[in-house]
């Protein structure tokens, strides 16, 4: 179990679940016919959806540890990383809201969404301040609290 406590992918799916999961549950007013859902509905389609943005944060972490030939970026931040993190987890994000709402099996926005381009702007907004948040967190579970760069 300590293994996987010394990965920056296990801190960022930790944290990252939880942001989210709350982000969701805070956003469902944005989205159409959540009236007509009991708790228990709700809650269901906010965890699936949370682990979705769980995951994503996992893959942008992945390829972005690829990308910049570093996969402890996390331990010391660099501006790079995190604007190629960022740019992943945007560029998903924009693609599947942008086909769930456009298309029958997806989901459906509800008035007070604003948008851009058929896009929901809120979970765009989720994709800036959830992972900032996420990898700040898994950075400082990461190096403890002493503050070491674990080099």
């Amino acid at each position: 179990m300590r293994r996987h406590l010394e990965k920056p992918e296990t801190w960022i799916l930790i944290h990252g679940f939880f942001l989210a999961f709350l982000w969701e549950i805070l956003q469902m007013p944005f989205f159409y016919s959540t009236e007509n859902l009991s708790a228990w509905e709700i809650i269901k389609n906010c965890l699936f959806a949370t682990l979705g943005d769980a995951g994503i944060m996992v893959f942008a972490y992945w390829t972005t540890a690829k990308l910049s030939a570093n996969a402890l970026w996390l331990r010391r931040w660099h501006v790079r990383a995190i604007l190629i993190y960022l740019g992943i987890g945007l560029t998903v994000t924009i693609a599947i809201e942008y086909f769930a709402a456009t298309t029958d099996w997806g989901w459906k926005y509800s008035s007070s969404m604003p948008t851009f381009a058929t896009i929901g702007l809120v979970p765009i907004v989720m994709w800036i301040i959830v992972p900032i948040l996420t990898l700040t967190l898994a950075r400082q579970s990461l190096l403890g609290s002493k503050g070491s760069t674990g080099d």
